[in-house]
């Protein structure tokens, strides 16, 4: 878990990588199990191994959550 400066900065060094990804919807950042904890959380299309994996490698280590939440479309 990490703070919200540190979510954020973690954010905004690995979004344009992850979002480059088939599959990957979004990237985001939301509260953890503690209010002072957040957590860098990765929206996929479907949870296939073939994106999870590929994801893996371009997270460098760090922890996300990964949530399937289908495509999104822009409004």
């Amino acid at each position: 878990m990490a703070t919200k400066e540190q979510a954020e900065a973690l954010k905004q060094q690995l979004s344009r990588r992850v979002l480059r990804l088939p599959g990957v919807s979004g990237v985001g950042i939301e509260r953890g199990a503690h209010p002072d904890e957040y957590e860098i959380v990765v929206h996929v299309e479907d949870d296939n191994p073939e994106t999870r994996a590929r994801m893996e490698g371009e997270l460098g280590g760090h922890p996300v959550r990964i949530v399937r939440s289908g495509k999104f479309k822009k409004l």
